[in-house]
């Protein structure tokens, strides 16, 4: 399954959400090895940590990010977040 999302590395976060919605920190990740957890440091936000140990800052939720994937697991094999 692959996640299409917005995601920043830690340092370059900024607290505007549309801030980090541009074209240039869209990913399609591949889910094999990647887990998703909640930010300690921003609680509005989810963490994708990456096989390689690479810590991505999601632009949505944990709840945001499991619910996407739930509802793309029932129909197809890409989440849109």
């Amino acid at each position: 399954m692959f996640l299409e999302v917005y995601a920043v590395n830690l340092e370059n976060y900024t607290n505007d959400t549309a801030d980090s919605k541009k074209p240039e920190n869209r990913r399609l990740i591949e889910m094999t090895g990647v887990r998703i957890r909640t930010s300690e440091q921003f609680d509005d936000r989810a963490e994708l940590v990456m096989p390689n140990g690479e810590i991505l800052l999601a632009a949505g939720s944990y709840d945001d990010l499991v619910g996407r994937l739930m509802t793309a697991a029932k129909s197809t094999k890409i989440a849109r977040i």
